[in-house]
């Protein structure tokens, strides 16, 4: 039996217990350095007739200051073999909590049109970006997933 030639999907999807701990996997964010989160490849037989439909989900843990309202940005991105293909820029603000913790799902899809032939690999990237607001201790990426949906036309 061959592929068939309806949609596939290839996916990563990594789940973790505490989002705020990097030894239960999340991922702590270093400002300012982009860090892929999840990766997927498709390969590409005829990139005329094929689009890949991609969703991402990234799950962002922030630990700041209980008595003080936090803001911070991380951007996005999602790549075809290193190259940008699609950016978001999210700024959050919070309210100070008791334990100073904030949780975000930011999620978003991207269709990409006639991907070039033979192996792309797909990244989701994460970027703490420094502002001049007030800063929070910590961002962690807890559970994420990248998921491709192929389809040939």
């Amino acid at each position: 039996m061959g592929i068939k030639d309806e949609p596939f999907v290839v996916a990563q999807s990594v789940s973790v217990d505490d989002a705020y701990s990097t030894t239960a996997g999340a991922i702590e964010l270093d400002p300012d350095m982009p860090t892929v989160v999840a990766t997927v490849d498709v390969c590409v037989k005829q990139p005329e007739n094929t689009q890949v439909s991609l969703d991402s989900m990234a799950q962002i843990a922030v630990v700041g200051d209980p008595d003080t309202a936090v803001s911070f940005e991380v951007t996005y991105e999602i790549m075809r073999n290193s190259t940008t293909i699609a950016t978001i820029n999210d700024e959050m603000d919070y309210d100070a909590v008791s334990e100073g913790r904030h949780t975000n799902f930011p999620n978003f899809p991207v269709l990409d049109d006639s991907p070039p032939a033979g192996i792309n690999t797909y990244d989701l990237v994460c970027t703490r970006v420094t502002t001049n607001e007030v800063e929070v201790d910590n961002i962690f990426v807890g559970s994420r997933s990248l998921k491709a949906t192929v389809i040939t036309l």
